[in-house]
């Protein structure tokens, strides 16, 4: 547990969100390994997935921005029969860890500890998802409220960034172009029935406050809270009159 302490106090310092796009088997040099080897026979794959290639896939998975998108990514690597027992039980600690978070967005406050345990029989150091489900648990309610805000525009701004044709890699990217207004309108139906549902406007000012926020790195957006509250701030500053 003392792996999981210091996690948690280097995750708790800063808690940040990091907008990738949802299919990131194909982003980055170290990630062509596996976006390589689509296509290819079950045959074929069991014999070219190296140690590297579980690494790679580790990393993979612990980037997942939702646990859906985590057992996506885990569907595509081969059945039991070509892994070895080692690449069998990675795959299943990573199942099992997708399905504790999926218990935890509905609601199951006891999926955290069964979480921890599985790390803890695993003798694995805890997730990303994981470290910010407990710093999450430990704050108080207005902080809670602010992150569940930050969270809701981060979702609408991707979905703009969708309906721009701009994440790479995605797709669920409009392939056909959209101007002006029509984008957040377009944008407000990606986000119904979510809890980041809104109005067109709003989801114009969700992109707005997000693209203040954000510190973009290639093809990574990260929002800190930190960052997340000055651009708040500066938005609801009042404006001088001239």
């Amino acid at each position: 547990m003392d792996t999981f302490v210091r996690l948690l106090q280097r995750q708790s310092r800063t808690l940040s969100y990091r907008c990738v796009p949802s299919r990131a088997l194909a982003l980055g040099d170290d990630l062509r390994y596996l976006a390589s080897v689509e296509g290819k026979s079950d045959a074929d794959m069991g014999q070219q997935l190296s140690i590297k290639s579980d690494r790679t896939l580790g990393r993979i998975l612990d980037e997942a921005q939702d646990p859906e998108t985590g057992l996506a990514l885990l569907a595509k690597y081969p059945g039991p029969a070509e892994q070895t027992p080692e690449q069998n039980l990675n795959c299943l600690f990573w199942h099992d860890q997708f399905t504790h978070w999926q218990n935890w967005l509905a609601g199951d406050m006891k999926a955290i500890w069964y979480a921890l345990c599985s790390c803890t029989l695993s003798r694995r150091p805890p997730p990303t998802w994981l470290c910010k489900a407990v710093h999450k648990l430990c704050m108080p309610d207005p902080e809670k409220r602010e992150c569940n805000d930050l969270a809701n525009h981060v979702r609408r701004w991707e979905a703009v960034e969708l309906v721009r044709g701009r994440l790479p890699n995605d797709p669920r990217n409009y392939k056909k172009k959209v101007h002006g207004d029509v984008v957040w309108a377009e944008a407000a139906k990606l986000v119904a029935d979510t809890d980041a549902e809104a109005l067109a406007d709003t989801v114009r000012k969700s992109h707005q406050l997000i693209e203040h926020a954000g510190i973009k790195h290639a093809d990574t957006m990260t929002i800190t809270v930190q960052n997340y509250r000055r651009a708040v701030k500066t938005r609801d500053r009042p404006r001088r009159r001239k």
